[in-house]
C-alpha cells in the first residue's frame, strides 16, 4: 500500500495564496493540497516565522463564494530547497466549510 492509500480522505493538488495567521503575524503562503482533513502550505524557508503550533487559515476555492476559515495545528514540518512545507491539520472547522472542502476535492478528483 503506498503512502496515497493510508490517508484518511483524499486530497486535491491546488495552487492558490491563503491567508494564515500564526504567532500573532499574518502571512501568504501558497496552498499545495487540501483535503477534508487538512492542507498542505509552502512558503519560502527564509521567513522569520514564528514556531505556534496552531495557525488560523482564510482561503477561498474556486467555485465557492463563501471564505473558509479554520484553525489549524501544525503536524510536520519540512524544508526542501528554497521552500519550508507545512502539513496542517483543521482542529477547528465548521461543518458548512469542511463539506465546501470536500465537495471541491470530489470534483478535484472526479466523484462529484
Amino acid at each position: 500500500m503506498n503512502k496515497v492509500d493510508q490517508r484518511k480522505s483524499r486530497r486535491a493538488t491546488v495552487n492558490l495564496l491563503v491567508g494564515e495567521t500564526t504567532g500573532g503575524k499574518y502571512f501568504v503562503p501558497l496552498l499545495a493540497d487540501i483535503s477534508a482533513d487538512g492542507l498542505m502550505i509552502e512558503s519560502p524557508s527564509g521567513l522569520e516565522r514564528p514556531r505556534a503550533h496552531d495557525s488560523v487559515i482564510e482561503l477561498s476555492l474556486p467555485g465557492c463564494k463563501e471564505i473558509i476559515r479554520a484553525r489549524c495545528r501544525i503536524v510536520r514540518r519540512k524544508v526542501k530547497g528554497f521552500f519550508e512545507k507545512q502539513a496542517l491539520k483543521f482542529v477547528d472547522i465548521s461543518a458548512v466549510d469542511r463539506k465546501h472542502i470536500k465537495l471541491y476535492v470530489q470534483r478535484c478528483v472526479g466523484l462529484a
